[in-house]
């Protein structure tokens, strides 16, 4: 009976873990296949959309010789239109180019006055969920531009008003390193950790190195770097297993996310908001402790 009870205790904890802890999908994959949701539209309601919104998309309308690429024909191809609130009607996603060097999100939702903008951020839609036919959840992947190495991920719910309008809130906010080693697949069953060693190493890879010149490094001319050493863990730090790798060496390596709450020790993110962070990379799992 006791075995039995036991058994239960840990189904419910791990239920519950499962529902309480937000994690993104980092993984090694494309954005989102809008192939899967796009519905095809005749190129006079596209044209007639893209009228109806004149203040928008200036990088296609502007008629630039250097970027002769950015033209009505292109913009069409980044217009996704599919219902978002579940009334019937067409809304219109962007995803493109913005009016400077970032691609932007941006979202229109058809009302009896005309497409209404009701968001809009940077840089691509990673991930969206459904609930009533309804857009419940929005991931938003940012890699930055220029030579920041590092990517921001950002998870919204979507919250409808009295007339199916959506406000987008933001419920999670994490870094990792852009082009650093992500999984083919995460866990089917993350579970939570707890730091032993104090200023326990974080890598953008799941490997050793402790040499190699990185972007964030001062001098890019010296042979030897700071390596793909992210940050050092403090002793207690919690955080979530995503996925694990196995190296060449036998060593066990679980890609994670830091909770907010765990700043790492002589890290190299930079947080540019107030919002609780969390941050993603990869630890050896010789010293930690399932919780």
């Amino acid at each position: 009976m006791k075995t039995l009870l036991t058994a239960i205790a840990l189904l419910i904890s791990t239920l519950s873990f499962s529902q309480k802890v937000l994690t993104f999908p980092v993984v090694s994959a494309d954005l989102f296949q809008w192939k899967e949701v796009d519905k095809q539209m005749p190129k006079p309601i596209i044209d007639k959309f893209i009228k109806d919104t004149p203040k928008e998309f200036q990088a296609y309308k502007r008629k630039d010789a250097e970027v002769a690429f950015l033209n009505l024909d292109s913009l069409r191809k980044v217009l996704h239109f599919l219902d978002l609130n579940g009334d019937g009607k067409e809304d219109v996603i962007f995803e493109g180019q913005s009016d400077g060097e970032a691609n932007e999100v941006a979202i229109f939702i058809k009302t009896r006055q005309g497409y209404k903008k009701v968001f809009s951020t940077f840089q691509g839609v990673v991930k969206m969920d459904w609930e009533n036919k309804a857009l419940s959840r929005l991931y938003i992947d940012d890699w930055g531009c220029c030579d920041d190495y590092i990517e921001r991920h950002m998870i919204y719910d979507v919250i409808y008003n009295q007339v199916d309008i959506p406000k987008f809130k933001k419920v999670y906010q994490a870094l990792s390193i852009h082009n650093g080693i992500t999984p083919d697949s995460l866990l089917e069953k993350k579970f939570a950790f707890e730091v032993l060693n104090e200023g326990y190493k974080m890598r953008s890879a799941p490997k050793i190195d402790d040499v190699s010149v990185q972007p964030w490094d001062n001098d890019q001319m010296k042979k030897t770097g700071s390596g793909n050493i992210i940050g050092r863990l403090l002793k207690g730090a919690t955080g979530t297993a995503l996925a694990k790798k196995l190296d060449n060496t036998g060593r066990e390596w679980l890609f994670v996310q830091i909770d907010a709450a765990y700043f790492t020790k002589n890290d190299i993110f930079y947080v540019e908001n107030k919002f609780p962070t969390k941050y993603i990379g990869w630890i050896s799992s010789r010293f930690i402790k399932a919780l």
